[in-house]
């Protein structure tokens, strides 16, 4: 035989190859036992599962020996295949694919090679405490101490190295990369936008008379841990990146449903209002809606004046 054969054994998700042998001679054994020619560690595999043999025309036939899971193809179990180069066999659950010497490959790729991001992350950690030293003096009312401005950035920086450092063990383990500098990256960035938010809701709110910008600050909490999940799983496999959003959007919608009705719940054991109000106001130059007019800001008020008048003057009921 002059051509020279090779048989690649593919991995699980039948996407990458997990082997490639050799073969020169006209028959091949194929299965789990050790007296064949390719051995599979492969439990759904039969001991003697799969023959290759050339037959007289110079094709290569796969003739299944009788197992158990058979062969298939294409997701069609099959008994006697003849194959070529863009034939895959699903023997158990690894593939098989015949490649001759002469099989076409594409041309090399240009080396990439990834930058570290720790200077980019650095600066969202410098920006990320910075943002939270200057809301801690702008809240300031009493007298200035050390520790009040210590321990909150500290502690948000514990929790981003943390969090950062989780996803680089679950990167390691599944891409054989730590990249922590990158997770870093995306938990600043996370932490930042969440910072970030909860001024700029309650401005808006004030601005645009849409308290529910700041009363359910919870919503974007919820989203932005999702889009940083996502992010994260990103940055450990590029694969499947419509399921990993499908995935975290669902994570998202489970956490917003769950603390909704959390906060409804509280809100009717204790009587407060299912209404947003503004916790906190704002200078008046920074109101954007129209001001409501005189006339009709009394007029609301001497409506409500008249509902409490008339509730004041029924008796009040028997609890008998």
């Amino acid at each position: 035989m002059d051509e020279v054969i090779w048989i690649e054994v593919l991995a699980r998700h039948q996407r990458e190859v997990a082997a490639r042998q050799r073969v020169g001679y006209p028959e091949i054994a194929i299965g789990r036992a050790y007296d064949n020619d390719i051995v599979l560690d492969d439990p759904h595999v039969a001991p003697h599962h799969l023959r290759l043999r050339l037959d007289d025309d110079g094709y290569w036939i796969a003739q299944d020996l009788g197992s158990l899971n058979g062969t298939w193809v294409d997701g069609v179990r099959r008994e006697h295949i003849r194959l070529d180069n863009a034939t895959t066999l699903l023997i158990g659950q690894t593939g098989i694919r015949l490649r001759s010497s002469a099989y076409p490959v594409p041309p090399e790729q240009p080396l990439l090679r990834a930058k570290p991001d720790w200077w980019l992350a650095l600066a969202c950690m410098v920006a990320l405490l910075g943002l939270v030293v200057l809301q801690l003096w702008l809240n300031e009312t009493g007298e200035t101490k050390l520790i009040a401005y210590l321990t909150p950035p500290l502690e948000l920086a514990v929790v981003a190295a943390g969090w950062a450092a989780l996803w680089s063990v679950l990167s390691r383990t599944f891409a054989g990369r730590a990249r922590y500098s990158r997770h870093l990256l995306i938990a600043s960035v996370g932490l930042l936008a969440l910072v970030a938010y909860e001024p700029l809701a309650q401005i808006g709110a004030f601005a645009l008379s849409l308290p529910a910008l700041a009363a359910y600050d919870f919503i974007a909490l919820w989203l932005v841990l999702a889009a940083a999940c996502f992010a994260h799983l990103l940055a450990i496999s590029h694969a499947r990146p419509a399921l990993k959003a499908v995935l975290t959007l669902l994570l998202a919608g489970l956490g917003i449903s769950i603390h909704f009705l959390s906060i409804s719940d509280v809100r009717s054991r204790t009587n407060q209002p299912t209404t947003a109000l503004l916790q906190s106001l704002e200078p008046p130059v920074l109101r954007l809606t129209t001001p409501q007019p005189q006339n009709a800001f009394f007029a609301v008020a001497a409506g409500l004046k008249k509902a409490l008048d008339e509730s004041r003057a029924q008796e009040p009921e028997d609890e008998d």
